[in-house]
């Protein structure tokens, strides 16, 4: 009966108490949603992506070869051990008309790879059908349309009925489909239309699904380092192949020209001899016109007839002679006839693919600072709420012991409580987190991705960690203090704790202040330092939440930055136009002075090198070597901690990013492997601010003498007024249509993707933000609320003297205000401090974030803390008004 009742008294403090009950189990839920949430996020978006496309048998690998692939290349795949092959036709189109470029794929009802999802329509089911990929929507096609390929060199048919829209797991982006070789240079939009349609027999792609990776996270470490053993295969069953298709293509040629040359050299020697004969014919001639009359008519005609037969002689010879040159012509292009490249592309390879990736270990990066943070201060007022519910009923406990209640059965009530809210917290948390964080996060930029959701499962570790933290901070806590509290005799439990001793403050120390200040003010300032755990539990509190505000709106600003400060403030071109192999420049240049928008071009030699270190993975850099290092400088502005220096002649400028990496410093020694894999060695003369990408950059005179070679352009930097995207589209297309001109690749299509890129977390950072300022009101009511009830003695007393209701609220709201003030403050040093951290964590082998937190952010964060403390003041109001000043006056009797 007694344990009975004691229960219901035990259930009843959750009642008496449910303000502050609500107020842990809160903190509790908000700490383990965000640090459970965030934690899964990226495994949810990773594992969602990667059953979509293992659903739609998206292929591991792709082999392409500029040389075409042949049955020979076919049956060289299906030897890749674990491997499933197809192949098939890839080729782009540019309809010049419409200005598009459209990359065509072959369509076979038979293939088992890379399942097209159909969105309209159906599947292409006769030779003259043909489906559009959804984007073609946006530039005005329609089912049942006729759609032309004039293209009749590699496709037999011209005129295609539209018959459906598609989705293709090779495009998770919904914007982004990669670059061409041809028309502007950017693919629009992708179509399928029946292999049978396709006039070459050699194939241009092989896809490969390996067996051994079926299992495996498309994202995971796992999966990465089985298809690193997989392509390994691959180069190494293919590594003659370029050279034997080189012979194949060669001898194919020669085959093909000898008929023509046999021919030519057959009509040539035929023409040699009607030569031969049509000069006997005319010294015959000339023997009788000696013995004939002059005027004679028949010599004349007989002499006109030569005269004809010799000119169409000549002019038969001049056709062959043409021809003859043209087969030479084709004979030294075979003979100079570069080794075909085969390269293997991975899923990472396809458009959208990677920033996805990206975006989840973002999200990872941030997962292991922000959210551990916001549990931290969450976990931190758990357990200070807890401490001070036990130290509140000390009295109570005292009784108990007096009564016989032994220890376990007093400390029953407290373990039931603390272990209701950190249950109800926990698994509130647990299942809104893992349900809501992930599908908010996907919602956000699910515009941006052609995935149908995520499914949410839960991850044990976070939860693990979650209930341990909390369990610690509640019932830890609760248990750390009884244990002291049950060590006393109740006889000491029963008198209340002695208060502390007042003291004089350093503010009364300067007399000119202390002695303008009122009463009340000199009371509030007293108590502020009398009781100061107190108020470092409230800094300490308010600074978290603060600092969490500035952090989330910091990130924003300093993720939306990166653009910002490498184009201008770095990078200070518009246009990169990459030339073909042997160019001729002077037809590229006479482009651009044609071109009223183009104000300067720079020739620049642009490579692929690698730096490779033991412990460290290799990394690819560009090479950049400008003709005219002095004028460079107006291309690309070269800064040390942001001091500008000039591209040095002596030594090369290395970016931050891979100096951090390989650990370089001026004046150190590296090596450097080309695409050839032949090394050359430099020295780091200087390092440079980048925030995208990695570079190398050396003057002309410092390659050549390094590698001992000749300086060889391949690129050219533009510099232009703004253009419009049809103005880009028009001068793109110019330039590849000079056949000198491979790409030609424009800043604002990369300032534009990176905007985009990073317009993904914006949704994160303001979830963070919503989250902390919750937190923040939650931690001022719950300090409030700790405040007034440890101190109603003290606030019955001055309203028995006479103090109203305003000025009781005043005499609490004053040392909040402080609390507040000094919190936010210190909140906005330890904002910066985690943002810089985070940023570090998020930071990437080819992004360096810089760290920007814009005024707002400390405004928001500031207001927000303000506004939260005086909405809780008017709550507080509310209840010291009604406080009834006997019973606490008598509370301790």
């Amino acid at each position: 009966m007694k344990n009975k009742t004691y229960f219901k008294a035990s259930l009843r403090e959750i009642i008496f108490s449910k303000g502050r009950f609500i107020a842990i189990v809160l903190i509790i839920l908000l700490g383990t949603l965000l640090y459970v949430g965030i934690k899964a996020t990226g495994p949810i978006l990773n594992h969602s992506a990667s059953q979509f496309v293992d659903k739609q048998e998206l292929s591991n690998l792709q082999i392409i070869s500029n040389g075409g692939l042949t049955e020979v290349d076919e049956k060289l795949a299906k030897e890749i051990p674990d491997a499933k092959v197809e192949s098939g036709h890839q080729l782009f189109y540019a309809d010049s008309d419409k200005n598009q470029v459209v990359k065509l794929y072959s369509y076979d009802k038979k293939n088992q790879q890379n399942h097209l999802i159909v969105k309209s329509g159906h599947l292409p089911k006769k030779e003259n059908e043909i489906v559009l990929d959804e984007k073609a929507k946006e530039e005005g096609y329609r089912l049942n349309q006729t759609y032309q390929i004039d293209q009749t060199d590699q496709v037999k048919r011209k005129n295609f009925k539209i018959v459906g829209f598609v989705q293709s797991p090779i495009y998770i982006s919904t914007e982004e489909r990669g670059l061409s070789n041809v028309g502007n240079g950017n693919v629009n939009f992708f179509a399928y239309l029946p292999e049978s349609n396709f006039s070459s027999e050699v194939k241009s792609i092989i896809y490969v699904r390996f067996t051994n990776v079926k299992d495996k996270e498309t994202y995971g470490k796992a999966y990465k380092k089985a298809m690193d053993q997989n392509i390994e295969q691959v180069e190494k069953l293919f590594a003659d192949r370029p050279k034997e298709r080189a012979a194949e293509i060669k001898h194919d040629a020669e085959k093909e020209l000898l008929p023509k040359k046999a021919e030519v050299a057959d009509n040539l020697t035929k023409i040699a001899n009607g030569q031969n004969e049509l000069d006997q014919a005319k010294a015959q001639l000339e023997q009788q016109a000696a013995m004939m009359p002059t005027g004679n008519p028949q010599l004349a005609q007989a002499q006109a007839e030569l005269e004809a037969q010799e000119k169409e002689l000549n002019s038969n010879r001049d056709k062959l002679l043409s021809a003859q040159q043209k087969i030479n012509d084709s004979e030294k292009e075979i003979n100079e006839l570069k080794t075909p490249s085969y390269s293997y592309d991975q899923r990472a390879d396809n458009p959208g693919f990677q920033e996805y990736g990206d975006l989840s270990e973002r999200i990872a990066a941030i997962a292991n600072v922000f959210p551990v943070f916001f549990f931290f201060i969450a976990a931190l007022i758990t357990f200070t709420t807890m401490t001070r519910m036990v130290e509140e009923n000390r009295r109570e406990i005292g009784t108990l012991k007096a009564l016989g209640y032994s220890r376990y059965e007093i400390a029953i009530k407290y373990i039931i409580y603390a272990l209701s809210a950190a249950v109800i917290g926990i698994v509130l948390g647990s299942v809104i987190g893992t349900h809501t964080l992930p599908r908010l996060v996907f919602e956000l930029s699910s515009d941006r991705y052609n995935f149908p959701g995520v499914e949410a499962f839960y991850l044990s570790r976070p939860i693990i960690q979650a209930t341990v933290a909390f369990l610690f901070a509640s019932l830890g806590a609760a248990l750390l203090v009884l244990m002291r509290e049950l060590h006393e005799k109740p006889a000491e439990l029963l008198q209340p704790k002695a208060p502390k001793p007042g003291k004089r403050i350093f503010l009364e120390r300067i007399t000119p202040i202390w002695t303008r200040m009122s009463f009340n003010s000199k009371v509030s300032y007293r108590n502020l330092f009398r009781y100061k755990s107190r108020m470092i539990m409230a800094v300490i509190g308010i600074a978290g939440c603060a600092a969490l505000m500035v952090a989330g709106v910091g990130l924003k600003d300093s993720l939306s930055s990166v653009g910002d400060k490498q184009f201008g403030p770095i990078i200070d071109y518009d246009a990169i136009v990459t030339l073909k192999e042997q160019p001729d420049e002077t037809a590229v240049e006479k482009i651009f002075s044609k071109n009223e928008k183009i104000t300067n071009d720079l020739a620049v030699m642009n490579q692929t090198i690698e730096l490779k270190q033991k412990g460290q993975a290799n990394q690819k850099l560009t090479m950049m070597v400008p003709e005219n290092r002095v004028e460079f400088k107006r291309y690309l502005h070269l800064k040390e901690q942001g001091k500008s220096f000039t591209l040095p002649n002596d030594g090369v400028v290395i970016t931050q990013k891979m100096a951090e990496l390989f650990e370089l410093k001026k004046g150190d020694s590296l090596t450097v492997y080309d695409d050839d894999q032949q090394t050359f060695k430099v020295k780091i003369a200087n390092i440079s601010d980048n925030y995208l990408g990695n570079f190398l950059y050396l003057s002309k005179d410092y390659y050549q003498k390094a590698r001992d070679t000749d300086f060889e352009v391949n690129s050219y930097l533009l510099r232009s007024k703004k253009m419009t995207k049809a103005e880009e589209e028009n001068l793109a297309q110019k330039l590849l249509s000079s056949d000198q001109v491979i790409n030609t690749s424009f800043m604002s299509t990369q300032i534009e993707t990176q905007e985009h890129s990073m317009d993904n977390l914006d949704g994160i950072v303001w979830i963070f933000v919503v989250l902390s300022g919750l937190l923040a009101f939650i931690v001022l009511y719950n300090l409030t609320n700790i405040n007034v009830s440890e101190r109603l003695r003290e606030l019955s007393t001055i309203k028995v003297l006479g103090f109203y209701d305003r000025e009781v609220t005043s005499y609490i709201f004053r040392e909040n205000f402080v609390f507040t003030i000094l919190g936010i403050l210190f909140g906005y040093g330890l904002g910066i401090i985690l943002t810089k951290f985070i940023l570090d964590q998020a930071s990437m082998e080819t992004i360096t974030f810089p760290l920007v937190i814009h005024s707002g952010a400390y405004l928001l964060s500031g207001g927000l803390t303000i506004l939260f403390s005086v909405i809780v003041m008017l709550a507080t109001h509310f209840r010291l008004r009604h406080i009834n000043m006997i019973d606490a006056l008598k509370s301790n009797e």
